[in-house]
């Protein structure tokens, strides 16, 4: 999953989301994390 969030935040600053939208994006991901897992 770790890598996943890394990759993801990796991408989104390649194309150019700002540094508060890619955080906000991870959080929300993070918050998901157990839902995903456990799927």
């Amino acid at each position: 999953f770790d890598a996943i969030a890394k990759h993801l935040g990796e991408a989104m600053a390649v194309r150019g989301v700002s540094a508060e939208n890619t955080k906000a994006a991870l959080d929300r991901v993070t918050n998901m994390k157990g839902a995903i897992l456990n799927k």
